[in-house]
């Protein structure tokens, strides 16, 4: 496969997302490439399971003559974090696409979920700003407010979220100056305003 060779080429070529030192392609960007170099080729994605608490989907990668290249399966449990609240079907089906071209050999990089790469790609954004080291002392702040509560923060489109079993702690919740958001059911606050607050 001379055209598998050059794809692989042009991916290490492409920039990549730092995830705990390890290289990621996003699955767009090997998506982008494996168009075009594979016209003929084609990327199913099938739901396997889709019920009240997970969602199952299988991607499969097919030549011309429609033979099975490569497949890649992901599972995403509804509600376990932000994007998956709204959006567990796109979040699975980006992942099971992603593990269907690292198979195909399209990898450029180890495997990663869609929402690792995500965070990944909103802390980089974070750290070309000056407050970049603010932001990670403003993170462990609220982990060390929220720890005997057994919750904790993460950072998503410039604002605080909390994880966790929140139910019957929202008086600690709110006197921290979180806010309720009852379409995604999650806890959040600007990051910037925090930032704000601690210079």
């Amino acid at each position: 496969m001379n055209e598998l060779v050059k794809a692989m080429e042009e991916l290490q070529k492409i920039e990549k997302v730092n995830i705990k030192g390890k290289e990621y392609a996003t699955v767009a960007s090997r998506v982008g490439i494996f168009r075009r170099h594979f016209p003929s080729y084609s990327i199913v994605t099938d739901i396997v399971v889709d019920d009240e608490q997970r969602v199952v989907i299988k991607a499969s990668i097919f030549d011309e003559s429609e033979k099975i290249l490569a497949t890649g399966y992901a599972e995403e449990i509804r509600g376990q974090g932000v994007i998956n609240t709204t959006s567990a079907i796109e979040n699975a089906e980006t992942s099971a696409i992603g593990r269907a071209l690292a198979a195909f050999g399209l990898i450029g990089g180890e495997y990663a979920s869609s929402f690792e790469v995500g965070n990944a790609i909103q802390k980089q954004s974070l750290m070309q700003n000056d407050d970049y080291q603010d932001v990670e002392t403003i993170v462990q702040q609220e982990n060390d407010k929220l720890k005997e509560a057994d919750l904790s923060v993460y950072i998503q489109d410039g604002l605080l979220i909390i994880q966790g079993k929140t139910f019957g702690k929202q008086n600690l919740i709110k006197k921290l100056g979180y806010k309720w958001n009852p379409s995604k059911k999650v806890w959040y606050k600007p990051i910037f305003k925090a930032l704000d607050k601690a210079s």
